[in-house]
């Protein structure tokens, strides 16, 4: 007896996305493993700290348009057409990048032609890169189904918070061959991920449902307002960390340094711990995470104002789980509502959008009341976010709190 199709639809096992995560990952090696080579990046081209951080600044500040361009070519043209492109221009940008910086510091180049090849590659990055999370993302779901999207946009997730991790580590190692071995490793990593991804075939997108639109609409803003709060304060509270532990330290620079990383590392930890066991088994609808991620973080935050470095230990683990849960929480409510693809695009420009929020806050923080109080601003934007989740909660229907 032959099998119905509904029935093989059932019994079909959900196909793994951890080559996806990979992609998704290279991102986060290439962000992390610049902030580590930038000493040498100065010394190397004889421009300053100031006009790299310019060109660092250039290339996230182009994911605003850019994201939601690639979330609409993500439904025209599919997943894994973006995420090849997204490859294809990492691996262009960094070699490019790469070869400006071995020419000026091998004098072949003239500093004003690196410092213009510089631009290009900042400039390709952006345009492109800018795509691979959100069609990482997409795709992700439509492979998993639609029973199985929150475990799909963890593994992603996942693969973000590894590259994020083993992204310093990694440039150290690099740089103990040769000062520009990280520019040529982030240039070639690619390469594996490329070979993984062109082999595997696209995935069908997930059928729309009675209430997702195709265009972004009004009613949809409180969920991209969650998405900036969510990345302003998590960028406030990492700029806050050295200066509320100089008091606490007696302002020795060594081991302020120590104390950041080794919260920085915990955070991480606790960000994947979140996604492991909260996240991928699906042990709360996105309403429900969403609010409990909001608690999470504006508890968290509240422990970190304290006055000893083992409650900024604890705090900083409480919120990054927080942070964690909420954002596929809601992306998921988002995407209830707006076409997958255009969903993603769309939270990837909030997110970029709340970081650009928090570097125009900090001088403003900093002038009126000193750097000491950067974590408590993160507090107030955690508090506002939790209000947020209050209200949507409140106008949700029973069965989205589920």
């Amino acid at each position: 007896m032959g099998i119905s199709s509904e029935t093989a639809r059932v019994v079909q096992p959900v196909k793994s996305s951890w080559t996806l995560a990979l992609c998704a990952g290279l991102m986060g090696v290439g962000q992390n493993g610049l902030l580590v080579m930038l000493p040498q990046l100065v010394t190397a081209t004889h421009l300053s700290l100031s006009v790299w951080a310019g060109l660092l600044t250039l290339g996230s500040m182009l994911f605003l348009p850019a994201s939601l361009w690639w979330g609409r070519q993500i439904e025209v043209r599919g997943g894994k057409f973006v995420v090849l492109a997204a490859l294809g221009g990492y691996l262009s940008s960094f070699a490019i990048m790469a070869l400006a910086v071995w020419g000026v510091a091998g004098g072949y180049l003239p500093v004003s032609w690196g410092f213009a090849g510089l631009i290009a590659s900042r400039l390709l990055y952006g345009l492109t890169v800018s795509g691979m999370v959100p069609a990482a993302q997409t795709w992700a779901m439509q492979r998993a189904g639609a029973a199985h999207r929150m475990a799909a946009l963890a593994t992603i997730s996942t693969g973000l918070s590894c590259g994020r991790l083993l992204g310093p580590p990694l440039a150290a190692a690099a740089l103990s061959l040769n000062p520009l071995a990280p520019l040529w490793l982030m240039a070639c990593a690619p390469l594996l991920a490329l070979l993984l991804i062109v082999r595997q075939p696209d995935a069908a997108p997930l059928p729309p449902t009675a209430t997702q639109a195709v265009r972004l609409q009004l009613s949809m803003l409180p969920y991209l307002l969650l998405a900036l709060l969510l990345a302003a304060c998590i960028s406030l509270m990492q700029l806050g960390l050295a200066p509320a532990l100089k008091p606490m330290l007696a302002q020795h620079p060594t081991q302020v340094s120590h104390h950041v990383a080794l919260l920085l590392s915990l955070a991480a930890a606790s960000t994947l711990l979140a996604q492991f066991v909260v996240v991928r088994p699906q042990r709360l609808g996105a309403q429900a995470l969403v609010c409990v991620a909001a608690l999470a973080m504006a508890g968290g935050l509240a422990v970190m104002n304290g006055d000893s470095p083992a409650m900024m230990y604890a705090g900083i683990a409480i919120t990054t789980f927080g942070a964690a849960m909420a954002t596929p929480g809601y992306q998921l409510l988002l995407n209830d509502r707006l076409t997958t693809g255009k969903g993603a695009g769309a939270i990837a420009t909030s997110h970029t959008l709340g970081y650009g929020a928090s570097a125009l806050l900090v001088p403003v923080i900093t002038g009126y009341y000193g750097e000491q109080y950067l974590l408590s601003a993160a507090l107030v934007i955690a508090l506002c976010f939790l209000a947020l989740c209050g209200g949507l909660w409140l106008q949700s229907p029973r069965q989205e709190r589920q």
